[in-house]
C-alpha cells in the first residue's frame, strides 16, 4: 500500500466520490481497517448511503477530480518520517482519520460519473 492513496466511493445513486488519505496509518497490507475508518465518517462529505467503497489501484484514478490537486499538495506538505520517528507518526494520522480528519473530499463534478 502506498503512503497517499485515492479512495473511491459509489453511493447508492451510483455516482462516484473520491476522497485522499494517508494509506499505511492502519494496515500496510490490510486496507480493511483503513476503509471502514473513512466509511465511518463520509457523511461529513454529504455521502450518505455507500454502496461500495475500495482503494484506486493510482492516485491518477481520482486525478480529474475538482479539488485533487489541492489535497495532493497538501499531503505533500507534510513529512513522513523514517526510522524512529515513524511508528509515532503512524498513530498519530491513524487517530486523525479515525476522527474524520485526513481525509480530503475531492469534490463534486458537475457530469455524471460511473
Amino acid at each position: 500500500m502506498e503512503e497517499v492513496l485515492a479512495i473511491k466511493i459509489v453511493d447508492a445513486k451510483r455516482k462516484s466520490h473520491f476522497v485522499l488519505t494517508w494509506g499505511r496509518a492502519f494496515d500496510t497490507v490490510s486496507t480493511g481497517p483503513l476503509l471502514s475508518a473513512v466509511r465511518r465518517h463520509l457523511r461529513q462529505f454529504g455521502i450518505h448511503a455507500v454502496r461500495s467503497i475500495r482503494i484506486c489501484d493510482t492516485l491518477q484514478a481520482a486525478a480529474d477530480q475538482p479539488y485533487f490537486y489541492e489535497a495532493l499538495i497538501a499531503f505533500s506538505q507534510q513529512r513522513v518520517p523514517y526510522g524512529k520517528a515513524y511508528p509515532k507518526w503512524r498513530a498519530t494520522r491513524r487517530k486523525q482519520i479515525e476522527a474524520g480528519k485526513d481525509i480530503y473530499y475531492l469534490g463534486k463534478r458537475d457530469t455524471k460519473s460511473g
